[in-house]
């Protein structure tokens, strides 16, 4: 009764078990119950247990003449479990994107951890002189990665990591989470014709899939700004920031010298983004509004600016004039060439003005496009084209 939750008759036991050729050979107590001791067959090798025996017993008595009953116990719950379900989130994020999981060491070499970060984690017994060091990064198990494909001839590779990432801070080590990401090949190897067939990956495809991540954790305030001077890891690279303050990551292209230590012939797209920052910073709210009822007012401008004018100093002077219903702002063209002065490009933007509650009329649009274009004259230097 204890395992089964039915009572059955000691007798009628005995009689299932005897019908399957099991004798029994003697009896006693057990707490205060009547038990019995049986002999079984040899060619019952399947019976070595006494819940063997219990279970013959369910068998031939009916397992649907025993009632069901609601489990006992209670469906557990741990603080980490949110954090998971956002793991999962960005994992589901990347793989749809296109990108494969890597797993990597947590222990590498000194010298590779020293190429992502100065302040190394090493250990004070280590089982190798390759596995001396806690990873201060996940850029070096990737690029591990990406040789162990290409040493297997597959050298269009799109890669993303999530892990457990160590530094030292004030003599003492910190853990925290990153995600990261490595490209390198085609852009897309499962175009067999067209023009995108040899197409490489290249730094825009690396920052579309970081736009695409943040914007889908709900992240706003991200600033890309470009790097001067060339780091230990990367050639030409870029600091991510929200906010313009607060470190987010960084992403780049690897230093070619390092690139042919490990073998790999194309360019190599690295990119890695503080995970914890991303998780406790992110919105997974959605909203959604209803489809405009009124016509939009398109306005462009094209301008030649300094050629260290970057987008998001645009953006951020659109900020600043705060035009009247300007709903979308799009970069369409950027040109150097003939007509356009040495160290200046040009730049031609599409803005679109709407409002939610009447129809705009050309007057007002024009005087608010007006000032707009006045902050790009004042705040970048910007001269108009015909």
């Amino acid at each position: 009764q204890v395992v089964l939750g039915v009572e059955i008759p000691s007798e009628t036991q005995a009689q299932f078990l005897s019908g399957l050729g099991l004798e029994e050979v003697g009896q006693g107590s057990r707490s205060g119950s009547v038990t019995s001791v049986w002999r079984v067959p040899s060619w019952r090798v399947d019976l070595k247990r006494e819940v063997d025996l219990v279970e013959e017993v369910a068998r031939l008595f009916g397992v649907d003449r025993i009632p069901s009953t609601t489990p006992r116990g209670a469906v557990g719950a741990h603080p980490f479990d949110a954090i998971y379900d956002r793991f999962a989130e960005v994992r589901r994020i990347l793989t749809g994107l296109g990108l494969d999981e890597a797993q990597g060491q947590t222990l590498i070499s000194d010298t590779a951890a020293r190429w992502a970060s100065p302040d190394v984690v090493l250990l004070a017994n280590p089982l190798s002189s390759d596995m001396n060091a806690l990873r201060p990064s996940l850029l070096p198990g990737l690029l591990d990665s990406l040789n162990h494909n290409l040493s297997r001839r597959n050298g269009d590779v799109q890669l993303f990591e999530m892990g457990r990432v160590f530094s030292l801070q004030n003599g003492v080590a910190r853990e925290g989470w990153r995600v990261a990401i490595a490209l390198t090949g085609a852009r897309d190897p499962r175009f067999w014709s067209g023009a995108d067939r040899d197409a490489k990956a290249d730094v825009f495809d690396l920052k579309g899939l970081l736009e695409e991540l943040i914007e889908r954790l709900g992240l706003r305030g991200v600033v890309y700004a470009r790097r001067t001077e060339s780091t230990a890891l990367m050639l030409e690279s870029a600091t991510v920031t929200l906010g313009g303050k607060l470190p987010l990551g960084q992403l780049g292209q690897l230093l070619p010298t390092l690139a042919k230590r490990y073998d790999l012939r194309d360019a190599v797209l690295l990119a890695e983004l503080d995970l914890d920052i991303l998780l406790a910073r992110g919105n997974s709210a959605r909203s959604f509004k209803p489809l405009a009822a009124f016509p939009s007012i398109q306005r462009d401008v094209a301008m030649i600016v300094p050629e260290a004018i970057t987008h998001e100093a645009v953006l951020s002077a659109v900020k600043q004039a705060k035009p009247n219903n300007l709903e979308a702002v799009e970069l369409f063209d950027v040109f150097r060439g003939k007509h356009v002065p040495e160290g200046h490009k040009s730049l031609a933007y599409s803005f679109t003005y709407r409002a939610a509650d009447r129809t705009l009329k050309d007057e007002e649009v024009q005087a608010a496009h007006d000032r707009l274009v006045g902050v790009f004259q004042s705040a970048l230097g910007a001269t108009l084209r015909a």
